[in-house]
């Protein structure tokens, strides 16, 4: 009887990916008018000290946290994901007013081939706006094409939790998103990478 360590051929061997989203100074406008403004925020009203100082500022917010679901939501269709080492970049985190500027997470897959071939079921190939048209053949690509989908799922309404500024509350309402720019224009400003190591560890 063989002894000694056996390598399980069917074990899980897990891949990560940073994703970097630049929201100020790239190619999108990240912040246009209502209701496309918001830009992508992981987090809603009650992670803030400071909360939204008008209805409007709530809503902003409201956008920008259901654009990062929807992001969570196209990250995970394919494959199961654990979104980790979040980063947000922004005038202050703790003032629910400021809109974040960059955002960067890992993504973790446990088998992330599913990603690519779901992806390419959607496209084979994307175009944004600087550069010629980008070949999914590799899941970073595909992650970089599913987040940048999300971010633009355009013209859609749905109940969320926001901030009712004249009742100092939390309530549920019905926000209207548009996509803050076209998917070249956001592709120009998703980048993903394959990371090699250990496990990043959360700080959020």
């Amino acid at each position: 009887m063989p002894s000694g360590f056996q390598q399980d051929l069917n074990q899980l061997s897990p891949d990560f990916y940073r994703v970097v989203i630049t929201m100020n100074g790239g190619t999108a406008a990240w912040n246009a008018a209502s209701p496309a403004n918001g830009a992508l925020n992981p987090y809603n009203w009650d992670s803030f000290a400071t909360k939204p100082s008008s209805d409007a500022n709530g809503e902003r917010l409201a956008r920008g946290n259901m654009r990062w679901q929807a992001v969570i939501e196209e990250l995970t269709n394919h494959a199961d994901a654990q979104i980790i080492d979040v980063e947000v970049t922004s005038a202050g985190n703790t003032d629910a007013n400021n809109v974040p500027t960059a955002i960067a997470f890992t993504v973790k897959y446990d088998r992330d081939e599913f990603v690519l071939t779901g992806a390419t079921e959607i496209a084979e190939t994307f175009t944004p706006t600087t550069g010629g048209a980008v070949t999914i053949d590799s899941v970073a690509k595909a992650i970089r094409f599913l987040v940048a989908t999300a971010i633009t799922r355009n013209a859609y309404t749905k109940k969320w939790w926001t901030w009712d500024y004249t009742n100092q509350s939390g309530k549920l309402a019905s926000i209207t998103i548009n996509q803050p720019d076209t998917l070249a224009d956001v592709l120009d400003d998703v980048a993903v990478q394959i990371l090699d190591g250990t496990e990043l560890v959360s700080t959020v």
